[in-house]
């Protein structure tokens, strides 16, 4: 893009980047939602630029705001309230107000929600208590759900590994999870896992009668960026050096106080949701005579992404339940 103004260039990223605008789109309540949406908090003393605000606003759901850190309650209440707003009530309290200062000058949100039911749900019936064994060894009793049927499926010795995909339903995203073979083998999974494109493993699977059996899990985390950003090589942001020039009216000293991230994942017999919605499902299939049914028993340590051709949207593994 040499020689591209930064409109241009906006616009063309963007085009890279998951709009997350189904709930708009579709209309339709039971349908599965993706909404994404991104916020830079700043400090009164800093006047915001038009002309980034526009640029943002059109490209990438997101926009700049002025705050008064001074009043850290009333703020942190405002920030937290925009970010359960965006993600239907489910992350509350990302900002406490005692984070908040008179030295705080700008704090980036990104928060994103993502709701769908599986094309495939798990009955209630089929889920009973069993051992999932823990990362260090130790067994503990979760519910687990289980079900069989057609789903994209593979064994892969490479990675020494079983995989599959879990559609859901009205979206071609997918639930891919890669179980190790060993026990305790998450470790070394995730190790050859780098540097790898998911989608180069989903192309390796194939149809096939799977025997299902995934626990269920809720997973909620909050953890300050900066240091694993710096860790990266994104220091400038954070640095006193910072250009944040195109951000403001006028070019002052301006640098990124804290970013923070917090997520809610829940998984259980109708989808990925933090509140599941009924769904029936109705078999339009039957095991053939003699079909080979392959098993996928996630009793141990896993790895999973939620993802589409274009995006991953959520990485993560379970290792402690």
């Amino acid at each position: 893009m040499s020689g591209a103004g930064k409109s241009e260039v906006a616009e063309k990223l963007a085009q890279l980047l998951p709009k997350g605008q189904w709930e708009k789109a579709s209309g339709d309540e039971d349908g599965p939602k993706l909404k994404n949406a991104n916020r830079i908090f700043v400090a009164q003393r800093f006047k915001l630029a038009q002309a980034y605000q526009d640029l943002v606003s059109k490209n990438f759901a997101a926009a700049a705001e002025n705050v008064n850190f001074t009043q850290s309650a009333d703020t942190a209440k405002h920030i937290n309230s925009w970010v359960e707003e965006q993600t239907h009530q489910q992350i509350k309290d990302l900002i406490a107000p005692d984070s908040l200062d008179a030295d705080t000058s700008a704090i980036l949100v990104n928060a994103i929600y993502f709701k769908a039911d599986w094309q495939s749900s798990f009955p209630d019936y089929a889920t009973y208590d069993s051992d999932f064994v823990n990362h260090g060894g130790r067994k503990v009793g979760v519910d687990t759900m289980s079900q069989e049927d057609y789903f994209r499926f593979g064994e892969l010795p490479e990675l020494k590994a079983k995989v599959v995909e879990l559609p859901y339903t009205g979206t071609d995203i997918v639930f891919l999870i890669i179980l190790p073979q060993e026990e305790q083998g998450l470790a070394q999974v995730e190790e050859k896992l780098l540097g790898l494109d998911l989608n180069d493993i989903s192309f390796q699977l194939s149809r096939r009668k799977v025997r299902v059996q995934l626990p269920k899990f809720k997973f909620e985390f909050d953890v300050p960026l900066q240091a694993a950003l710096e860790e990266l090589g994104i220091k400038k942001l954070f640095a006193p050096e910072a250009n944040f020039s195109s951000l403001l009216q006028e070019s002052e000293p301006l640098r990124i106080s804290e970013v923070k991230h917090k997520a809610i994942i829940e998984v259980n017999e109708k989808g990925t949701t933090a509140s599941g919605a009924t769904f029936v499902k109705v078999s339009v299939e039957s095991l053939l005579i003699g079909e080979e049914v392959f098993e996928f028993i996630a009793y141990h340590p896993f790895f999973f992404a939620i993802k589409d051709a274009q995006n991953t949207l959520f990485l993560g593994h379970v290792s402690q339940l």
